[in-house]
């Protein structure tokens, strides 16, 4: 299992060097603007819970990597609720009629964002126990790196305006720490597992598809992000062409 775990290691190396945590980090940027990007990430936000409630998660437990997993899943699963109360503090929670909420959420621009959803769901309801866990250790370590960065922002926007963000701030990243899934003899013991030369390459060849979805989510989320400072760019460029004419007429 160990091998597993190193595996994962060499994609998560790989997944935070991503444009889009760069960009997230860069202090240079307002943090509100580095921030903008929430809306986008709704369906795979919202759809969190019931990926955790109805598809990792087995009552009873069949084994004690299911109990691992189910113990994560009730400890992640609401936090949905924070991510709403962010995009009201952020001033992105508009009045908007509900088709054009629907409209919104199943863009084609963040098609890879609901792809990710599905991605999830597809692996983990057919998946052992020990697939399950490997999945879990996949989102939380693609989690850390997302919640990381946007975290930096999160606690800038705090002490410029003292509006505090919990899922998009610090304290989502600390909460994530106590988990379960974190404690050192947890690890210890799935470390020890020894594993068959067939099931090591299956469980590295889930890590590999589970990263891969993850890392078309991000590259698209960074789309998203630029081609929305560019239409705000052209926004303001023609307004101020506008005035131009306005003036010269």
């Amino acid at each position: 299992m160990q091998k597993v775990f190193e595996h994962l290691d060499r994609r998560i190396d790989t997944y935070e060097k991503l444009p889009l945590y760069t960009y997230l980090s860069d202090s240079r940027i307002a943090p509100e603007e580095r921030l903008a990007f929430a809306p986008a990430i709704a369906h795979f936000v919202m759809s969190f819970s019931d990926l955790y409630a109805f598809a990792l998660r087995e009552e009873p437990a069949r084994d004690r990597f299911q109990e691992i997993v189910n113990a994560h899943t009730y400890e992640d699963g609401g936090h949905w609720k924070w991510f709403l109360a962010d995009l009201g503090q952020l001033g992105l929670d508009p009045s908007v009629r509900l088709s054009e909420a629907l409209r919104f959420v199943w863009d084609d621009a963040t098609i890879q964002q609901r792809m990710l959803t599905y991605h999830m769901f597809r692996l983990s309801l057919r998946a052992s126990s020990l697939e399950r866990l490997i999945l879990v250790h996949c989102i939380e370590a693609t989690g850390k790196v997302s919640l990381g960065s946007a975290s930096t922002a999160g606690r800038e926007l705090a002490q410029r305006t003292r509006r505090k963000l919990v899922y998009l701030g610090p304290h989502h990243v600390e909460t994530e720490s106590q988990h379960t899934l974190e404690e050192d003899a947890v690890r210890h013991s799935l470390n020890g597992v020894v594993l068959e030369d067939a099931v090591r390459a299956k469980l590295c060849a889930l890590v590999d598809e589970t990263f891969d979805a993850f890392t078309a989510f991000a590259e698209e989320l960074f789309a998203w992000i630029r081609a929305r400072g560019a239409d705000r760019k052209g926004g303001a460029d023609a307004d101020a062409d506008k005035v131009t004419i306005d003036q010269s007429g």
